[in-house]
């Protein structure tokens, strides 16, 4: 609970102070609220890392060939997130 409050209070420093940052989590949890306002009884951040398109792009190059790739399952994975909730994706991960 601590760490929670922490983020939610140093997210609105941060906006307060300069109204054009951006703050991004990188979360792993899936916790709801992440990218919305402190104001709404969100943590406030702007974006949430899209955490499952890196995994998805070094398990397709590393173990499905081309042809065999499923581009339903692919638009899904990129597209499926909360609704209005802002995501970075990326295909490099520090992993």
């Amino acid at each position: 609970m601590d760490s929670v409050a922490y983020l939610m209070l140093a997210n609105q420093l941060i906006h307060k102070l300069n109204p054009y940052a951006i703050t991004i989590a990188e979360d792993v949890s899936g916790m709801p609220t992440l990218c919305r306002s402190v104001k709404d009884g969100g943590i406030g951040f702007d974006y949430r890392l899209s955490m499952f398109i890196p995994d998805l792009w070094i398990k397709l190059l590393k173990e499905v060939p081309d042809e065999k790739w499923n581009m339903g399952h692919l638009t899904h994975s990129l597209t499926n997130r909360r609704w209005k909730e802002k995501c970075v994706a990326y295909v490099e991960s520090h992993d």
